[in-house]
C-alpha cells in the first residue's frame, strides 16, 4: 500500500473514512498485522507513508531513522513517513487531544487532572496536559509502577479531581456498558475527556452529562484531529483547521442514529431513504438496544422507551413531519458537543 493504517484489530477504525474526507483522489488502507508479521512489514518499507495504532505504537520505534520532538518526549508514534527509505516518525495523538481541548475552551492552568491508562494515546496527552501547566496530574492503570495509581486509589484519596480523560477502552462498541470509573466519586469534576469514539456518547461521557458536566466529550475530534495532521505530514501540506470540524459532522452524520419517536412508519422509511440509512421499527424487536448501539441507521421508536438507550448512538428527533424531521437531525449533529 502507499498511504494507511497499521494495526492489529481494525475492523471498527474510522481512520479510512477520515482520511478520504481529507483529500481528493486519495486512497487509505487498512491493514491488520499480526505481531509476528510485523518485523517483515517495517523492515520491506513497502509504503509511503502509515498511520500506527494499538498495539504497535512503540513497536515500531527501532525501524525509524528519526523522530520529531512530541514523539521522543512521548515514547510512542502514530504516524511514519518514508522518505527515500529513511522512516521519519511522529506523533499527531497529541495535536488532535490539545486541538479537542482548545475547542471547549476547557483551561489545564492550576488544575488537578486525571489520566485513566497509561497506554500510547494516554502518553501523548500526558504530555499536552504537562504543557497545559496542570497543577497535578495523576495516571492510573492496571500495572503499578513509579508515578502510576490503581483505579481505587484514585477514587478513595482524589475525589477533588477537577478533569477526567479516559485513554483505555472501556466502553468502547460493541462492550458499550463499560466505563472506567464511577464519577460520582468526583463531585468537583468540571471536564471529562473520552479517546473512544465509537460510540459517540460512551457510559463515561453520558455519566458525566446526567451529573451536570457541562463539557463531556469523546474522541471522535481528537481522530479527526491526528488523522489532519498525519496527512500534512504524509503530503508535506497544509490543511485548514476548520476541516477537522466539518469532517467531524459528516462522520457524524454518516454514523450516528436518527431516532424518532412521534414520526409514523412511512415518514420514517422516506426520511431513511433521504438520508441513504437502513430503516428499523424498535416497536417490532425484543432486543431494542443492540440496535441502538449500532450505527446509521433510522429507529422508529415510541416515548416510553429508555432514552439512555436510545442515544447511546444517536440523536432523538421529536418532530413528525418529513422536513422537520430532516432539519432537526441536521441541527442536533451541528450542535453537539460545541
Amino acid at each position: 500500500m502507499d498511504y494507511g493504517l497499521i494495526g492489529e484489530h481494525l475492523s471498527h477504525s474510522y481512520s479510512k473514512l477520515i482520511q478520504e474526507k481529507l483529500l481528493d483522489n486519495y486512497h487509505y488502507d487498512l491493514q491488520e498485522i499480526a505481531k509476528e508479521k510485523l518485523d517483515e512489514f517495517m523492515t520491506s518499507k513497502e509504503f509511503k507513508a502509515i498511520n500506527v495504532t494499538i498495539p504497535y505504537k512503540k513497536s515500531v520505534i527501532p525501524y525509524l531513522t528519526e523522530m520529531d520532538y512530541a514523539a521522543k518526549q512521548i515514547g510512542a508514534v502514530n504516524t511514519i513517513v518514508n522518505r527515500d527509505g529513511q522512516l521519519f516518525g511522529y506523533n499527531t495523538d497529541y495535536y488532535g487531544f490539545k486541538y479537542m481541548v482548545t475547542k471547549h475552551n476547557v483551561s489545564f492552568e492550576n488544575k488537578k487532572v486525571a489520566v485513566l491508562g497509561n497506554g500510547g494515546a494516554s502518553q501523548a496527552i500526558q504530555a499536552v496536559v504537562k504543557d497545559l501547566n496542570a497543577k497535578e496530574m495523576l495516571v492510573t492503570d492496571l500495572i503499578l509502577s513509579d508515578g502510576i495509581i490503581s483505579m481505587d486509589e484514585l477514587t478513595q484519596n482524589h475525589s477533588d479531581v477537577e478533569i477526567i480523560i479516559n485513554t483505555t477502552p472501556m466502553g468502547m462498541y460493541p462492550k458499550v456498558h463499560g466505563s472506567a470509573i464511577d464519577l460520582v466519586a468526583f463531585p468537583n469534576c468540571q471536564a471529562v475527556f473520552d479517546c473512544v469514539y465509537n460510540p459517540q456518547d460512551t457510559a463515561f461521557t453520558l455519566q458525566a452529562k446526567s451529573l451536570g458536566i457541562k463539557t463531556a466529550v469523546t474522541g471522535l475530534e481528537m481522530l479527526v484531529g491526528q488523522a489532519k495532521k498525519a496527512l500534512e505530514y504524509f503530503k508535506d501540506i497544509e490543511i485548514d483547521d476548520s476541516e477537522i470540524d466539518r469532517i467531524y459532522r459528516e462522520i457524524l452524520s454518516e454514523t450516528s442514529n436518527c431516532v424518532l419517536i412521534n414520526a409514523d412508519e412511512q415518514t420514517a422509511k422516506k426520511c431513511a431513504s433521504a438520508m441513504k440509512k437502513n430503516f428499523v421499527n424498535l416497536n417490532d424487536l425484543d432486543d431494542i438496544e443492540s440496535f441502538c448501539i449500532s450505527s446509521n441507521q433510522v429507529l422508529l421508536a415510541n416515548s416510553e422507551m429508555d432514552h439512555t438507550t436510545l442515544i447511546r448512538n444517536g440523536f432523538i428527533v421529536s418532530s413528525s413531519e418529513y422536513s422537520l424531521i430532516i432539519e432537526e437531525y441536521k441541527s442536533a449533529i451541528s450542535q453537539f458537543n460545541i
